[in-house]
């Protein structure tokens, strides 16, 4: 009788933490979505994509990024260098505006990215890089 009631109550147990970690992943998605998050990360991370798909060596480029610096500072990510990553081996761009995630887009131009600079305040923030000749 004994061995039958701590059976229950171990499978009891596992139930409620299953349940526990089904709505912790839960909230976390809805808090995720809720401030638009991933939405801005695909956004930002298509659309300078495709700027540097249309550049040429040589070229610099300067963008608007203030919703994706507001964000990332509401979602309080510690440093905003970790917002846009670029992988000059990979031909692949991050970005990240929320803790532990990170949306990433590949480019299919031949440039490697380089001085990338972020402006906070200038009215606007701004992101700055400089399109040069992809090293070997």
């Amino acid at each position: 009788m004994n061995k039958k009631a701590s059976d229950i109550i171990m499978q009891n147990v596992l139930y409620v933490l299953i349940v526990i970690i089904f709505v912790v992943g839960i909230f976390l998605f809805v808090q995720n979505q809720q401030n638009g998050a991933s939405i801005w990360a695909k956004y930002y991370a298509k659309e300078i994509s495709k700027v540097i798909n249309l550049a040429q060596p040589g070229d610099n480029i300067t963008l608007d990024i203030h919703k994706a610096a507001e964000i990332a500072q509401k979602n309080k990510l510690s440093s905003f260098s970790e917002i846009f990553q670029f992988d000059n081996l990979n031909n692949e761009l991050c970005v990240k505006l929320s803790l532990g995630r990170k949306t990433c887009y590949s480019y299919f131009n031949k440039v490697g990215i380089n001085n990338i600079k972020i402006e906070l305040g200038t009215p606007i923030n701004i992101l700055k890089f400089e399109v040069t000749e992809k090293q070997k």
